[in-house]
């Protein structure tokens, strides 16, 4: 029976649907459970017990307020084993944040940093900015599993199920890769490090990942 329910698992991976915004929290509660270890908003966000809670709302913020309108929330399944979220070209400007627009999110973000967190967030985002390339291209925004389900060909499956639509657009992808882990799983489907940065010196790496457009 277990074998026979991870080939289940794998076929809705190959086969995702898109969340519906009445999903928001199970999706971002997958988002914060596959997350949980990433290195770069360990450091970022609110430290300690308070981290879990922190991550949630942070995910509960980057759904609502950068995702959603691109409808491109896709998930595997009804119970959601694995997500891909990407943004087309026509939505990045969701994802600058100039000096003016992070004053008028620091009270959303002082639950998930506090304080004394609000300088390392300021500099991730200014560093993200900084290294995003300007041309025209689709970007990988999270591909998560939780931590259950990890390693049994989820992810790789969502990549399969979702570039597809990116190279129907005949256009590059991008992902900025918190976790060195993962590298060889984006290389397998065509990225590669373009650059590697710190929001700060004592801020964990972050790789820029660049995908060719495919000309099918």
């Amino acid at each position: 029976m277990a074998a026979l329910s991870m080939q289940a698992r794998r076929r809705e991976a190959f086969a995702p649907r898109k969340a519906a915004r009445a999903e928001l929290g199970p999706l971002a509660q997958l988002l914060t459970d596959a997350f949980m270890d990433d290195p770069v908003l360990q450091w970022t966000l609110r430290e300690g017990r308070a981290f879990p809670t922190a991550l949630r709302r942070y995910f509960d913020f980057a759904l609502a307020e950068q995702c959603v309108a691109s409808d491109l929330m896709y998930v595997s399944g009804a119970d959601m084993r694995a997500t891909a979220i990407w943004l087309p070209p026509s939505d990045l400007g969701v994802l600058a944040t100039p000096p003016r627009e992070m004053l008028r999110l620091i009270p959303k973000f002082l639950p998930i940093l506090g304080i004394s967190r609000l300088h390392r967030a300021m500099s991730l985002a200014m560093a993200m900015d900084a290294e995003h390339p300007h041309e025209p291209h689709w970007y990988l925004y999270f591909l998560g599993v939780p931590p259950a389900e990890q390693g049994k060909g989820l992810g790789s499956a969502m990549m399969e199920a979702t570039l597809p639509m990116v190279d129907a657009e005949r256009l590059p992808a991008y992902l900025d890769n918190s976790n060195a882990r993962n590298i060889p799983l984006y290389e397998r489907y065509g990225f590669r490090v373009i650059s590697e940065y710190r929001a700060r010196e004592d801020a964990p790496p972050i790789w820029g990942m660049w995908r060719d457009a495919r000309l099918i």
